[in-house]
């Protein structure tokens, strides 16, 4: 009975812990994440569409290719402004955690808030352009069908 007790007291110590652990991660961000860049994988767009008509298929893969070059591009233009804005927020989490005061992190956000907006217009042009792309190949009779 007493084995009992001890077990389930260190239980929850141990449970503890490691909500406490848990509870000291830094927030991880991802500038290029936070605007929008990614690139999509195309044999899974085709899976995923049913794309079975060889022709669309060959359209839809140069639309995809020429956004995921687009996305490759913004991605290197942007890489040191990424890279400052990362080491900045890793930094500001750092104080304010050790600090234990939030406001430290205020300038970060506002740079952040004022960085990555442009950047993300440039990444909505370019998926409106394939989506235009997209719209074009992709009726809705094809849909249906495919």
């Amino acid at each position: 009975m007493m084995n009992l007790k001890i077990k389930i007291f260190l239980v929850a110590i141990l449970g503890l812990y490691m909500s406490t652990l848990n509870a000291q991660q830094p927030p991880d961000f991802n500038a290029e994440k936070a605007a929008g860049i990614f690139e999509y994988d195309i044999d899974g767009v085709i899976k995923k569409l049913k794309i079975t008509d060889e022709a669309d298929k060959r359209q839809l893969t140069e639309a995809l290719k020429t956004y995921n070059g687009k996305m490759f591009d913004l991605s290197i233009e942007h890489a040191s402004t990424f890279q400052e804005l990362e080491n900045e927020f890793d930094r500001n989490v750092q104080i304010a955690m050790q600090r234990r005061d939030r406001s430290q992190m205020n300038g970060v956000k506002a740079k952040i808030q004022q960085v990555i907006p442009p950047i993300k217009m440039q990444v909505t042009a370019e998926e409106k352009v394939l989506n235009d792309a997209m719209a074009g190949i992709l009726t809705e009779k094809k849909m249906i069908s495919g």
